[in-house]
């Protein structure tokens, strides 16, 4: 009877053991496996690994402080599909970026925003990166592409060495050394648009390869194209037409402060802008392009000959007091130079005897002077500005200010 009894308990407790065992793995949360590096024989070995296997490795640099990091962990690795796919096919690793090894692989692979995700060769090299959270299915597309991409490139770099290329395959080409083996990509981009027809043109996924590649003023394309522009437009439509000339704008303006060119920088503000910038708003984007040339070629006696004659020459006197404020704002923002903190403080006391009531630029009037270490007028302004604040929040944007300058002392 006993005996009965223990073995039913034994019975009753193996089944209590049996349901806490499934409750247990129901709500264990699976997650991608990944192997983390943390000296430079671990990243060695991951390597190796990779070699061995002709694989990709995916790599995850993250930070303890980035909540976006965090977010990947708990709603990306955690998907089963990604999983899946990225045990079969990767190998995965993660580094703290900011741990003593970690700096040394995020400064190696130019690594300065978390999270950032690469996917490299089995060399080590990049051949693809995403910069910022992403959501499983997109994490997931990326890994799929990265894989068809990595599995197509000898092929087509075969066709292309043997000169057997499909001229509808060179797109495919040099999207894929775009991301890969930049130098590489304007070579091919090169040998591609050289023998352009009309008829290709007319291809918009062309506009779009041109919108990145053999884009200076000087190029051929560029001049088909806006030679016809209407032809474009009604074949591409407004839009593509705009995004076709924004694609020169920029590429142009890198080149044009990379180079200290103010030749293609005027270009672009008489040339190019005109082309798409709708005529009333044709002055800003000129003083625009121009003021940033200047800040970033730190050439500030023009830019601020460029800040006083658009002043002057395109605003009316009520709409100065707020290009004032956001060209402070900007300066103070950005740029670290006092030759402009004395300049904004010229700007602000134009404001000011525009509209004294504006607690804005008394705010920033006495910050400005908190940067000049002239305390007792950046308190006065302050609190003057304090006095004008008339909702609750701009009370505690002065407050914040004074609380700035309370530290600069």
């Amino acid at each position: 009877m006993f005996e009965t009894a223990i073995n039913s308990m034994k019975v009753q407790f193996s089944i209590f053991l049996l349901l806490i065992g499934s409750w247990l793995s129901a709500n264990e949360i699976e997650s991608l496996k990944f192997t983390e590096v943390t000296n430079q024989k671990q990243w060695d070995e991951v390597l190796k690994e990779a070699s061995a296997n002709g694989q990709l490795l995916f790599i995850d640099a993250y930070t303890d402080w980035c909540g976006y990091c965090h977010k990947l962990d708990k709603e990306v690795y955690t998907d089963k599909d990604v999983i899946g796919y990225f045990e079969e096919y990767f190998i995965n690793v993660k580094f703290d970026a900011e741990s003593d090894f970690g700096m040394q692989l995020a400064d190696f692979y130019g690594i300065d925003s978390y999270p950032t995700l690469l996917f490299l060769t089995p060399e080590a090299k990049i051949f693809d990166r995403i910069e910022g959270f992403v959501p499983a299915k997109t994490l997931q597309a990326y890994g799929e592409q990265t894989l068809n991409d990595w599995a197509v490139l000898p092929l087509l770099e075969e066709s292309y060495t043997n000169g057997t290329l499909e001229r509808e395959s060179y797109l495919e080409f040099i999207g894929i050394l775009e991301r890969t083996n930049p130098e590489k990509a304007e070579m091919v981009a090169t040998a591609y648009a050289i023998n352009f027809t009309e008829e290709d043109y007319l291809d918009v996924e062309n506009i779009w390869f041109l919108t990145r590649f053999e884009n200076g003023l000087d190029s051929q394309h560029y001049k088909y194209i806006t030679a016809n522009k209407q032809k474009m437009i009604k074949t591409h439509g407004q839009s593509e037409f705009n995004d076709y000339l924004s694609g020169v704008y920029n590429d142009n303006l890198i080149l044009a402060i990379k180079y200290g060119d103010k030749n293609l920088m005027s270009r672009l503000t008489q040339e190019v802008l005109p082309q798409f910038v709708p005529e009333d708003e044709l002055p800003m984007a000129q003083y625009i392009t121009e003021s940033i040339y200047y800040l970033q070629r730190e050439e500030l006696d023009n830019y601020k000959l460029t800040v006083n004659s658009f002043m002057n020459n395109h605003l009316s006197t009520d709409e100065k007091p707020d290009f004032i404020i956001s060209t402070t704002v900007e300066i103070i923002e950005n740029y670290d130079f006092e030759e402009l903190i004395s300049f904004s403080e010229t700007l602000l006391s134009q404001a000011i005897d525009i509209d004294e009531k504006r607690f804005e630029t008394h705010a920033l009037f006495g910050y400005i002077k908190g940067l000049q270490a002239n305390y007792k007028q950046a308190n006065e302004s302050l609190n003057k500005a304090k006095a004008l604040a008339l909702t609750e929040e701009q009370k505690a944007f002065v407050d914040n200010l004074k609380e700035a300058v309370k530290m600069m002392q």
